[in-house]
């Protein structure tokens, strides 16, 4: 069971094409640095939760050491080759990191809506973890639209873009508890980085594009 899960991991790593549609709205009228004030508090508010529903879910349902060994399982975004340090972010292109941000917020869409229905028919799980995923769920789409406006600003005419595809929608909806449980875990986790990840580089952009790096 354990290969089969490792396995599907595996699977993840495979990307599908995207178009991006950009859509203005009323957001000309405002600042860039508006926009992205709107985005940061966004994403630092989500990354919040998904360390909080982390570390409740674990507490709670994934306290065997078995269930801890997700830090071996590949997180489905693992594809996207996203720097994983201060000085690799300086060196990636703002247009380049932004597309990564919108790749992993796309990236999560259809997760986070069978994490809502996971969550609802977890026995024993409060109703604050669930309205906490239906508020992550929320945020990213929220999120994902300011960070659009964002590119279409400092890089007018993007191309299509690419996210990764999540294959584990098996093991969420698995008869088996343990393996339901394993993987909402590993998907929580997952989150939980991911959402750190695009709070962090939000902030290094915004100091980078209003501040020309001098923060």
């Amino acid at each position: 069971m354990f290969q089969l899960l490792l396995l599907s991991n595996f699977l993840w790593e495979y990307v599908v094409p995207m178009p991006m549609c950009l859509d203005l709205g009323g957001y000309n009228e405002l600042s860039m640095e508006e926009i992205f004030d709107r985005a940061i508090v966004k994403a630092q508010y989500a990354s919040n939760l998904t360390t909080q529903m982390s570390e409740e879910f674990d507490e709670n349902f994934a306290e065997s050491l078995w269930h801890k060994a997700r830090n071996s399982s590949i997180c489905h975004t693992a594809s996207l080759a996203t720097p994983e340090d201060n000085e690799q972010i300086q060196q990636t292109q703002t247009d380049d990191l932004l597309k990564m941000m919108i790749s992993i917020s796309r990236a999560w869409y259809h997760p986070l809506e069978h994490l809502v229905r996971s969550v609802a028919a977890l026995k024993g799980a409060c109703e604050t973890m669930l309205s906490k995923v239906k508020e992550v769920e929320k945020k990213n789409e929220e999120l994902l639209e300011e960070m659009k406006r964002i590119l279409v600003r400092v890089h007018p005419g993007a191309e299509e873009n690419v996210y990764p595809a999540w294959m584990g929608l098996a093991e969420v909806r698995s008869a088996n508890e343990d393996t339901r449980h394993f993987a909402l875990s590993n998907l929580f986790h997952c989150l939980r980085c991911d959402a750190n990840k695009v709070a962090t580089y939000l902030l290094v952009l915004r100091c980078r594009v209003i501040h020309d790096n001098k923060c």
